[in-house]
């Protein structure tokens, strides 16, 4: 799915009525992954109500927006919350807005959020978000669930969780999208236009290409293609995957699960997606250290694994994943046991003498 953008000459004169003729491109154009890009100009705010803080219009010139998306049932949206109230605070002397705006929710649900204390952080939703806050305009009728802003930047954007950010230039493009919890750095250079929209949009595309293979990857070894999934998981393993540790424990857990097993298993590369996974976490995160000594044990290097699987208990003391890691740990220990038995018995057969057979004459 490495789909090239279209070319903004193109969209231009397509959506402007051009009477001019466009040339024909010597080779077919592809079309974007997602109707909305990083490059691409921003959709309108279609607002049912601004709870708190002025309306906006429109996007000003030379004005920056963050626009959030958030709902009253999600925990990480809530747990953000301080966070985006800091960053408009820091650019409170700036031309910045952050705008909270509540999807896939009740419209009835916002009102006591903002006025009754959140167990989270023991503030009302009020105290909490220091910043604009608004609810997308719904649908007259059917489900009040899904709104306008949920079509139009949400689902264009391929965007399938929240919270989810969008940052708005002073020109009035989507400069960034992503989790709330990576915008400091982007939204600094876009703040202080140092930021390379072009680049930013050509990475971003790339970014949304690997995510497509990485979906594709997933369903393939879903549905039992495993021969095709496995392929394309070793190329993703050495690319797109290489710098990201959950999706190559993810990918390697779903190969040695010992409780969900595939019909056919690619152990080479369950090691080396869990290898490079530790790498990245410096061999301290115990899921994916448990992770590893599992893919190990399944391909024959039981000490390997062992050694391996004393150091993920070691890390995942005081976490949710001590006892299941504590009781793998002493799975692997019977099993060295049973082997070291098992090999000093063959030694010790090896080593017997048959007595002589009796003279047959």
């Amino acid at each position: 799915m490495n789909r090239a953008t279209v070319s903004l000459a193109l969209l231009t004169a397509a959506f402007a009525g051009a009477q001019e003729p466009v040339e024909k491109p010597s080779e077919p154009v592809a079309q974007k992954p997602y109707a909305l890009m990083v490059g691409d100009r921003a959709p309108a705010l279609e607002i049912s109500r601004w709870v708190k803080g002025d309306p906006v219009d429109g996007f000003a010139d030379g004005k920056v927006y963050v626009v959030e998306f958030w709902a009253t049932w999600c925990g990480p949206c809530i747990a953000g919350m301080p966070h985006l109230s800091e960053l408009q605070k820091e650019y409170a002397d700036k031309p910045v807005q952050i705008i909270g705006v509540n999807i896939w929710d009740e419209p009835k649900n916002v009102d006591p959020f903002m006025q009754a204390p959140i167990k989270m952080h023991g503030k009302s939703g009020d105290e909490v978000m220091q910043y604009t806050v608004a609810i997308e305009a719904k649908p007259a009728e059917g489900d009040q669930r899904n709104g306008k802003l949920s079509e139009t930047w949400m689902k264009a954007a391929g965007r399938n969780g929240i919270p989810s950010a969008f940052v708005v230039d002073g020109a009035g493009k989507i400069a960034w999208i992503g989790h709330p919890s990576g915008i400091d750095g982007p939204l600094a250079k876009i703040a202080a236009g140092t930021w390379d929209l072009t680049a930013q949009a050509k990475a971003y595309a790339e970014e949304v290409a690997a995510s497509a293979k990485i979906d594709g990857y997933f369903e393939m070894f879903r549905t039992g293609k495993y021969d095709r999934a496995y392929a394309l998981g070793h190329e993703l393993v050495d690319g797109p995957m290489r710098n990201n540790a959950s999706q190559l424990n993810s990918l390697a857990w779903a190969i040695v699960d010992p409780d969900n097993k595939p019909a056919k298993v690619d152990l080479k590369l369950a090691v080396k997606a869990a290898m490079r996974a530790n790498e990245l976490t410096e061999q301290k995160d115990p899921a994916i250290l448990d992770t590893l000594a599992v893919a190990l044990w399944q391909d024959g290097e039981l000490d390997k694994a062992l050694a391996i699987q004393t150091k993920a208990v070691a890390h995942a003391k005081g976490t949710q994943f001590e006892t299941e890691l504590k009781a793998r740990l002493e799975q692997l220990k019977r099993e060295a046991a049973k082997k070291a038995a098992d090999e000093a018995s063959a030694e010790k057969d090896g080593d017997a003498v048959e007595p002589p057979k009796p003279d047959s004459k």
